[in-house]
């Protein structure tokens, strides 16, 4: 199975962009980055909406997530979705952390992609983020509580659909 996706990471740093297809085959992952940008600052909404437009990622892109990992970025997944028409999946780790668990989900992420742990820079974390969306759609776990020490496994984030009916 073949899944693009869009993975957007808020950071100290700024924005990580980037977009990637992913390809599922007897349960083992890979993925090709097709391109990425980063920016240091702007409207989340804009800097998506450009991505898209700026790389021609029109009805190429079939989902879009969404990460925070600092304090006091607002970001706001139905007005991406609303805005995009794409799917949106917000709040990664909200359940994990309600479960007791850490919100953890790069070294999970990063192994069944195989992408070096110890080179966890935002480019490949905005990829994790991605994918971990794509489980989300799947309805599959990406959370694991042997990982997080939540109280169960489960499949966080939420999902905004941005689509007509």
């Amino acid at each position: 199975m073949v899944y693009r996706a869009l993975g957007v990471l808020f950071s100290d740093s700024g924005y990580s962009i980037a977009f990637a297809e992913f390809h599922e085959n007897a349960g083992v992952w890979t993925f090709d980055l097709e391109t990425n940008l980063s920016y240091s600052t702007g409207n989340s909404i804009s800097l998506i909406e450009k991505f898209i437009e700026e790389n021609d990622l029109q009805y190429r892109v079939a989902l879009i997530t969404v990460h925070a990992e600092s304090t006091g970025i607002l970001f706001s997944g139905p007005a991406i979705a609303a805005a995009t028409g794409l799917p949106v999946i917000t709040d990664l780790s909200a359940l994990d952390l309600e479960l007791g668990g850490n919100g953890e989900f790069y070294s999970t992420a990063s192994k069944r992609l195989s992408i070096s742990a110890g080179n966890m820079a935002d480019l490949n974390k905005t990829i994790c983020v991605a994918f971990m969306g794509i489980l989300r759609w799947r309805e599959e776990y990406n959370f694991l509580s042997s990982v997080t020490g939540a109280s169960r496994s489960s499949i966080g984030g939420a999902v905004w659909l941005g689509q007509e009916a």
